[in-house]
Parts: C-alpha cells; structure tokens; sequence
C-alpha cells in the first residue's frame, strides 16, 4: 500500500469522525434547547403558582384584590400600593411569558393558555385603570400586547362569576 492510498484512508475516517461529532452535537444541542424550554415553562407555572398562592393565603391581600379589579380608585394608601404591587407581579410574569413564547423557549399552547387569563383580567375595569398608571415600566412590545387586549376586550366573565360567587356567600 502506497502513502497516498493510506493518507486517503486517513481523510475518509477523519472526515467520518467529524461527521459523527457534528451529528452528537446537534442532538445534544436539540435535548439542551429542550430541557432549557421544559425549565423555562417549570419556572413560570411555580411563579404564577406563587402569586395564586399568596392570594390564596391572605384574605385581606385578596379583598385588597377583587375591589381594586373592580375600580382601582376605591383603593387608597397601602391597598393601592398592595393591589399595583400584585398586577405588576402578575404582568411581569405575562411580559416574561410573552417573550419566552415569542423566543421560542415557552411552548406557544402554555402562551396561548397564559393568554385566556390575561383577557379575562384586562377587561377588568379596575386593571385598565391600574395599566394607564403603570404601563410605562413595561416593554414597548408588551405594551402594544396589552393595550390591543383591551381595546379588543370584551365584557368580563370572571368579574360576574366572582361577584356571583359572592353575593352567593353572602346571602348564606
């Protein structure tokens, strides 16, 4: 066997190893974009989780909450600096929710089951009055979201449940 013949050789296998290389890193790449999306979506359920929970817990924070959804003027001193505290917690996490979709790092059908709880709570007149305050702190994209959201909002069904729900108790 000649030189050339076993450089040849040489080249075919070395080419086949990069190859092969090129091959691995990209499934390791995909399982890698995959486990930051399944982390992705994890991170933002605990979070949203995390703010139904201190609702959950606090009945004078969600008094605080269901008349300021209501008519965000009825608040005053520290319930309006509670209640704008908790919608800009909750829009924070709809802003990072927006982006990791639009990036493609948070599955479009989470955004899109994201989405429906974001409608209902911008047709509450006390969040629209809330967002003309504060909208400002929030990315131009996000804001241009939100506001075709509520121009396009229409009549709250979670508000009528809700106030339902309470006459119910209260009427017991």
């Amino acid at each position: 066997m000649n030189w050339e013949a076993i450089g040849a050789i040489g080249e075919i296998v070395g080419s086949t190893g990069v190859i092969i290389s090129l091959l691995y890193l990209a499934i390791q790449i995909r399982k890698d974009a995959r486990a930051r999306r399944a982390n992705t979506l994890h991170e933002q359920c605990q979070a949203l989780a995390g703010v139904y929970s201190t609702l959950e817990s606090s009945s004078e924070l969600s008094d605080v909450y269901f008349r300021g959804i209501q008519d965000f003027s009825c608040l005053k001193g520290s319930e309006r600096v509670r209640f704008s505290a908790l919608c800009n917690h909750l829009f924070r996490l709809w802003e990072e929710d927006h982006l990791q979709a639009t990036e493609g790092n948070l599955d479009r059908r989470m955004w899109n089951a994201y989405e429906v709880a974001l409608d209902d709570v911008v047709s509450l007149s006390g969040v629209q009055a809330w967002w003309a305050t504060r909208s400002h702190w929030f990315t131009a994209e996000f804001q241009a979201v939100i506001q075709k959201k509520i121009s396009e909002a229409r009549p709250p069904t979670m508000l009528r449940t809700l106030t339902a729900q309470q006459d119910d108790a209260e009427s017991q």
